[in-house]
């Protein structure tokens, strides 16, 4: 297990250097000039030049990129190009709000979705399996942005119950995190139905419920338990939906957090700020993925990484 798990973290640095490596060459092609940027309107020629040697982007831009990489690999992403801060206190000042957006979104997620996936299996072609199917259909189908729209303007404008905007308080938490989860809680729900309706039909489960077991016994510890594999390996790839979608909603709520950051970094070209957020998304995402392969030893005790 130990050897896997190495190997896995091993894996992790090809992923970031591919990363940063597409997201410099894409910065790049961006249109527009960051050291114009930076100077202003009301900024000359000769102060652009000078902002582009201080910046290094005078240099090739494989020398570029193979300085910024032997930074990172010091520790050292550089410095905003725009508020001349380091690129670790932009982003170290920001991650909690996206941390703390992603597992309410998650956390409502599994807890809505795998009620309602279990609900509408053992309750299949009722109105109660009617109605799930239809609320996952919706949740799917409505974007974050227009469905964040559409919270703020009932609960903020009309009733006056939270909040619209900002961070810090469980109010402030509560519109995006329904928002940005909505579409992980229905592909949950429909993975989590589909998982326990070929597990109510395998015989070990009749063979419990001729036991006499309690149906609530023969659901959580024989059906759900092998149903889960599925639906964790959706819940694991819904954590890179999440970040991605932390994008809109910080943005439609106005939360200082990592989304926000790369939204406006974007706009400014500030690419150090840029590529650093993402290697450090990217770096989530693969640290969650290995986190659900560990997770299959303890649903399924068949699965070995010997």
């Amino acid at each position: 297990m130990s050897r896997f798990i190495v190997a896995r973290l091993l894996w992790t640095i090809p992923v970031v250097l591919g990363v940063s490596l597409l997201v410099f060459g894409i910065m790049k092609m961006v249109p527009g000039d960051v050291a114009q940027v930076i100077a202003g309107v009301d900024g000359t020629a000769e102060d652009v030049e000078i902002i582009r040697r201080s910046l290094g982007l005078d240099r090739p831009v494989w020398e570029q990129y193979a300085v910024f990489v032997g930074n990172s690999l010091r520790g050292d992403f550089g410095r905003s190009a725009v508020t001349k801060r380091p690129v670790t206190e932009e982003i170290g000042s920001r991650v909690w709000p996206t941390a703390e957006l992603a597992i309410a979104a998650l956390s409502i997620a599994l807890v809505a979705g795998l009620a309602a996936g279990i609900v509408s299996a053992t309750r299949q072609y009722t109105v109660w399996d009617n109605v799930a199917t239809f609320i996952s259909l919706l949740g799917v189908s409505m974007p974050v942005f227009w469905l964040g729209l559409m919270l703020v303007l009932l609960f903020s404008v009309t009733l006056g119950w939270l909040p619209s905007s900002g961070a810090g308080t469980l109010a402030q938490l509560v519109l995006p995190a329904v928002a940005l989860g909505s579409a992980s809680t229905a592909i949950i729900a429909r993975q989590t139905r589909s998982g326990m309706l070929e597990v109510l039909r395998q015989d070990y489960v009749r063979t419990a419920r001729a036991k006499g077991l309690a149906e609530r016994t023969v659901l959580v510890a024989h059906a759900l338990k092998n149903a889960l594999i599925p639906t964790v390996t959706v819940a694991g790839l819904q954590v890179g939906y999440l970040m991605g979608g932390a994008v809109l909603a910080e943005t439609v709520f106005a939360r200082p957090g990592l989304g926000r950051l790369l939204v406006d970094s974007i706009a400014r070209r500030d690419i150090a700020v840029v590529q650093t957020t993402i290697m450090l998304l990217s770096v989530t995402f693969v640290l969650v993925n290995l986190v659900v392969d560990l997770l299959y030893v303890k649903l399924d005790p068949r699965i070995r990484y010997d």
